[in-house]
């Protein structure tokens, strides 16, 4: 991924939960503190029935367990009737739409305003765009649904080197929203803008120097879901990944999102300022 693109930057960002779209928050106070042991830690395979082989094969399990003392430590917390698979176009609608409700605000220069994009719209349609033509096509995208077909928790995955992927989704952002310079629009207020900008340049310089396969840049878990599945239901999607060849990392831009990514097992590797208050967390598998 290149780290010239302020288009490529600011949809990368609003993908990895800093879009500032308003939306419920996930409520993870039950999570152990960064850096302690996560009880009952067991490979996916011990928790949901995954197909070993990362396909497009739709994988269910009749209950996905979470371990009581990852949890709530007087009982035992279970889903019923999930399913995990690979996403494709259909889903891209309905991700977009759980990647609004579970975002957080961010605020860039601490003056107390969240420093979300410019238009909201354009953004959600930025965020499509990125799903269809960058992650479906040379990322990955794995989602969880219950019986009904809604959405319970997905992951979705960037290329970790892609030359070009700067360019070409700037001209598809140009085309599709017809604006010269997409960034204006589906970024932050001009006055914040150079702090993202360096920012994400130092994440990608972290990126680079892992040469990871994928780059997770969003798990999100529905708000309404149960607060003792959410480690759970983002291990679910995240498993089929991380059992793949190569090495994988993992973008948070608030400090909820990190904890639940080292709650699924990622160790952290790097942590990139943002703004006056705000660290990017950047972890490996």
């Amino acid at each position: 991924m290149s780290s010239s693109s302020p288009t490529v930057s600011t949809t990368f960002t609003a993908l990895a939960g800093g879009s500032g779209i308003d939306g419920a928050t996930i409520e993870l106070a039950l999570l152990p503190e960064p850096g302690s042991p996560v009880p009952g830690e067991a490979d996916a395979e011990e928790l949901l029935a995954v197909d070993p082989d990362p396909t497009d094969t739709v994988a269910t399990t009749d209950t996905l367990t979470l371990d009581p003392a990852v949890a709530v430590p007087t009982a035992e917390a279970t889903v019923a009737g999930v399913t995990v698979r690979r996403g494709g176009l259909v889903d891209v609608n309905s991700v977009v739409r759980l990647l609004r409700e579970g975002s957080q605000e961010v605020d860039i220069d601490g003056d107390g305003d969240p420093d979300g994009p410019v238009d909201p719209e354009a953004a959600r349609s930025a965020a499509r765009m990125a799903i269809s033509h960058v992650v479906l096509e040379q990322g990955d995208l794995w989602v969880a649904h219950d019986d009904a077909g809604t959405l319970q928790a997905i992951s979705v995955w960037m290329p970790g080197a892609l030359p070009g992927a700067s360019d070409e989704l700037h001209r598809i952002l140009e085309r599709e929203l017809h604006l010269p310079d997409p960034s204006e629009a589906i970024g932050p207020p001009e006055h914040v803008r150079p702090q993202l900008m360096e920012s994400m340049a130092g994440v990608m310089e972290h990126v680079h120097a892992h040469e990871p396969r994928l780059v997770l840049f969003a798990v999100t878990v529905a708000p309404q879901s149960d607060p003792a599945a959410v480690v759970a239901l983002a291990r679910a999607v995240v498993a089929p990944v991380v059992r793949g060849d190569g090495d994988v990392l993992a973008v948070a831009l608030d400090g909820d999102r990190a904890r639940l990514l080292q709650a699924v097992g990622f160790a952290e590797v790097a942590a990139v300022p943002l703004g006056e208050l705000n660290t990017v967390w950047i972890g490996r598998a």
